[in-house]
């Protein structure tokens, strides 16, 4: 199971990865929905996949794993409690280990090798260290409002300060400040008495009475914005890949030469911020640096290597989790 913030999968699969059943349900983080709801998620999708495998999915299940964003919050007992026995109403008989980070599962979703870095960068952002495929050390990961630096929030937050300053010097708007304009105040044009600077506060105050996290959605602008040339979105691209970058050395070793896995929405839709950073993370290393595959695939794989299976194996993993078998590990 991969359960999110938004979504939440379940895959059942055969030790050697033929997939029986799946399903999904809605997010199952405990931070952001509350265990209660959290684990109403988890127990609909993980049912719904056993329902779908077969009448004997149940009790055949050898081994289980969940990479469930807000993990860290099952130090609290209670809420350890609530998840684990979704587990159980969903008709597993749980052995107490099941539960790991999202980013752990997100950095087997991209390679089979135990050790390295994973980069996750949707709404926020967060750079984790794995050693033998556990989390030992994250960097950033710090919200929208002191971290999160080259998540979709911080990009869009660039854009759209970005806006306000071209709109309040008048004048022909780039193609990215006119994209967001015309997303949040749609329609209105500084007009006789009605000065440029009023206008940038028009959007300003518009932006504010909404969700922060709302600026997220101009990220894919800057994107659009970049491949049109603008100069402002090629700044905001650069600098997102660098703070991403720095994110990451934080919790490598100076030359260091282990995979880096890219993951989350910034990262696997934005090709030019993803050639940006892997350009940077490169430089100098040659470290091997690769796309997520699938989360929920890469749960089961993880599944079936505590069950035993060989987890050196590169085409076994891809057959989890749509990976690049050929994708190159360690450089020699």
């Amino acid at each position: 199971m991969d359960a999110g913030g938004t979504t939440t999968r379940a895959l059942v699969t055969t030790l050697d990865g033929v997939p029986l059943g799946e399903a999904r349900a809605g997010g199952a983080n405990p931070n952001a929905h509350g265990p209660e709801r959290a684990a109403e998620q988890l127990t609909e999708a993980i049912g719904s996949a056993l329902d779908r495998a077969g009448p004997t999915a149940r009790g055949s299940v050898v081994a289980a794993v969940v990479g469930l964003a807000g993990v860290s919050l099952l130090r609290d007992d209670t809420i350890r409690e609530h998840m684990g026995d979704a587990l159980v109403k969903a008709g597993l008989n749980p052995g107490g280990d099941e539960f790991v980070g999202d980013d752990e599962v997100a950095f087997a979703s991209g390679t089979p090798e135990p050790h390295g870095t994973v980069l996750i960068a949707g709404t926020g952002a967060i750079a984790t260290r794995i050693e033998g495929r556990r989390r030992v050390r994250t960097a950033d990961g710090m919200g929208w409002l002191i971290g999160d630096e080259g998540s979709a929030f911080w990009i869009g937050h660039q854009a759209a300060r970005e806006t306000a300053r071209q709109m309040s010097l008048g004048g022909e708007l780039s193609p990215l400040a006119r994209a967001v304009a015309k997303r949040v105040v749609p329609g209105r044009r500084p007009t006789g008495e009605y000065r440029p600077e009023e206008h940038a506060r028009d959007f300003a105050r518009t932006l504010t009475a909404a969700p922060p996290i709302g600026l997220a959605e101009f990220a894919p602008l800057v994107t659009e914005a970049h491949r049109q040339g603008d100069p402002s979105a090629e700044v905001i691209v650069n600098a997102a890949a660098g703070h991403l970058a720095q994110s990451v050395h934080q919790v490598r070793v100076p030359g260091e030469r282990l995979p880096v896995v890219l993951a989350g929405g910034v990262l696997i839709r934005s090709a030019p911020i993803r050639e940006a950073l892997t350009h940077k993370l490169t430089l100098g290393t040659g470290a091997p640096v690769l796309r997520a595959g699938r989360t929920e695939g890469a749960a089961a794989w993880l599944a079936a290597v505590n069950a035993g299976v060989d987890g050196d194996d590169p085409a076994l993993h891809a057959a989890f989790t749509g990976a690049d078998p050929a994708a190159p590990s360690v450089p020699a």
